[in-house]
């Protein structure tokens, strides 16, 4: 008898659980086809062969279960309370909690089993999806097979019977602890809409929103008071962090109830079925709810911002490598760069030799642009007949190799003066008159510091001036780099790539390697920010249809005050 009651109970429940198993299928879905992307043998070359690629997916499997584990166990809490007059009933027609807890786990048992085999399935064939759609990103060309492991399914079987049991747990603990007074009055004590909006509230408002708005002030000038003071950077994270979050809160839980009620109290009284439904509903929906949506609007700006950032740096590869390497191959010495081109010659592949000289020269502290610089006020001063394209004058000179995130150290503009010093009796001023970031000398050579072009008679006069510290520390003064003439492949890297060959750096693996990183990085955020967009939808769905169920009585009101089924449709919509 005892399972024909729980059969029935949950065919009449699955349209309430419709929702919740179409979530929770797509959420196994969602971890069992990365964890197959994680094993598949086919990709392991090209992505988990990489330690740092792998361990983004295995930490993207483990974010991925903690968001199911609170997503069910939220959604799970969600239910039961919905099922609070049949839980009582059911005790009160002489089953023990025992019993009760009997169908609640022989429901769930079909439930999260049906929806784990259904998962499984259905990622199968998403993690080729997925893996096309990764290896596009990665730009990798690899023919995608359909391949399926049972260690993919063994583990996803674990892992869900792991929150299986804690469901478990957490449905014991509450039918424990919830009599049989309270299983009846539980949609009444969660109620705050007898609450008064009173002087507390509006003081509470008013510092919400005062704490929100103080918060993105400070946010937008940071990076400006880090310049002035590094040391309090961490400082004022922290005090943004906490008056955004804690001012979120508070707006929700005041704010927001303060600013409507004024809404309300401008109508005299004079409400519709719009103001009933809506203002006066969510006045007391948000306060009541104010945990949940701040957390749920916390973690929601994190991913956005997670997304927003990986997004930047996968479609700025290209930029930030032409600004950090400017030559397809990069050699640290004049015997590296004629190996090479011997070698090279000797299969018929034509090069274009790159030899420049430069020297690292100190700015004078207090320089525009250079002030408070971790660079210590360093650049590097090289001559305008080194390289084509500069026309300085004597008193001028032209920044290369400046890249925007430099800004918050050394920033240079059109019309700042720049005096160098060789840190002794000598000194020379000129005109910025010029910015660029495409750099001229590759990151690796001059150590990340802008490249200062100058005029030849300027060069001439800091060569001959050059501060102790270049001698002392062994500064590097030249570059040794080269072009292929007609298109760089990886055959020409892989006929270089020798172990006994000189050390060189090529930018066209350097790409591939930063396409690939920030690629995976991308693809795993962009996974787990719609895993977690989609539980959080769902158990704001969840939330609001159980809240709806709960005022169907108000709605019965309203239908007998006159108003039709359309008007009070509309004012939920509203």
């Amino acid at each position: 008898m005892l399972n024909s009651l729980i059969i029935k109970n949950f065919l009449r429940n699955i349209k309430n659980y419709a929702l919740y198993i179409f979530a929770l299928v797509f959420s196994v879905s969602l971890f069992f086809s990365l964890l197959l992307l994680t094993l598949d043998d086919a990709a392991s070359a090209e992505i988990s062969g990489n330690a740092g690629l792998s361990s983004l997916f295995m930490v993207g499997s483990v974010v991925i279960f903690i968001i199911i584990s609170l997503f069910v166990m939220f959604a799970n809490m969600i239910f039961i309370k919905r099922r609070h007059k049949e839980l009582a009933l059911y005790q009160l027609i002489g089953m023990d909690r025992l019993r009760v807890f009997r169908i609640l786990a022989m429901e769930n048992f079909m439930i999260y089993f049906g929806s784990l085999i259904g998962g499984i399935l259905l990622g199968f064939f998403i993690s080729r999806l997925l893996l096309m759609l990764l290896l596009r990103i990665m730009r990798v060309d690899m023919l995608v097979n359909m391949s399926f492991t049972f260690t993919a399914v063994w583990i996803t079987a674990a892992v869900f019977i792991v929150i299986f049991i804690i469901l478990m747990i957490q449905n014991y603990i509450f039918l424990r602890s919830a009599s049989l007074i309270k299983l009846f009055k539980l949609n009444k004590t969660s109620e705050t809409a007898g609450e008064p909006v009173g002087t507390g509230t509006i003081a509470m408002g008013i510092i919400g929103l005062f704490m929100v708005g103080y918060g993105y002030y400070m946010s937008g000038g940071l990076f400006e008071s880090m310049m002035g003071n590094p040391v309090m950077l961490p400082v004022n994270m922290l005090i943004i962090l906490f008056l955004t979050i804690v001012g979120t809160y508070i707006t929700f839980k005041f704010s927001i109830t303060f600013i409507l009620n004024l809404i309300r109290r401008r109508k005299n009284g004079h409400v519709n079925v719009n103001d009933v439904l809506s203002i006066t509903s969510v006045m007391f929906k948000m306060r009541s709810n104010a945990f949940l949506l701040t957390v749920i609007t916390v973690i929601t700006a994190i991913s956005i911002t997670a997304m927003s950032l990986s997004y930047i740096s996968y479609y700025s590869t290209d930029k930030m490598l032409n600004s950090t390497d400017p030559y397809e191959y990069t050699v640290y010495s004049e015997e590296g760069l004629n190996f090479y081109e011997e070698l090279l010659d000797a299969k018929g592949i034509e090069i274009e030799r790159i030899e420049k000289s430069f020297i690292h020269f100190g700015l004078e502290e207090g320089n525009e642009g250079s002030e408070d610089s971790l660079f210590q006020n360093s650049v590097v001063v090289a001559s305008e007949n080194e390289f084509e394209g500069f026309d300085v004058g004597e008193n001028e000179s032209y920044v290369t190799g400046h890249l925007a995130i430099q800004d918050m150290f050394s920033e240079f503009e059109v019309g700042d003066q720049m005096t160098f010093t060789d840190e002794k009796d000598f000194t020379r001023t000129v005109e910025v008159v010029g910015v660029d970031d495409q750099a001229v000398i590759p990151s690796n050579v001059s150590y990340g510091l802008p490249v200062v072009i100058v005029d030849d008679v300027v060069y001439q006069k800091l060569y001959d001036n050059q501060p102790d510290s270049n001698s002392e520390h062994d500064m590097p003064t030249d570059m040794y780099a080269f072009n292929i003439a007609g298109e760089d492949s990886n055959e020409i890297f892989e006929l270089m790539d020798d172990g006994d060959n000189p050390p060189f750096s090529s930018k066209l693996q350097t790409y591939e390697q930063m396409i690939q990183m920030t690629g995976v990085m991308t693809f795993i955020i962009g996974f787990l920010g719609f895993a977690f967009l989609l539980t959080s939808g769902c158990i704001l769905y969840f939330k609001q249809i159980d809240e709806c169920e709960n005022e169907k009585g108000s709605y019965s009101v309203l239908r007998k005050l006159g108003f039709r089924e359309g008007e009070i449709l509309r004012g939920l919509a509203f």
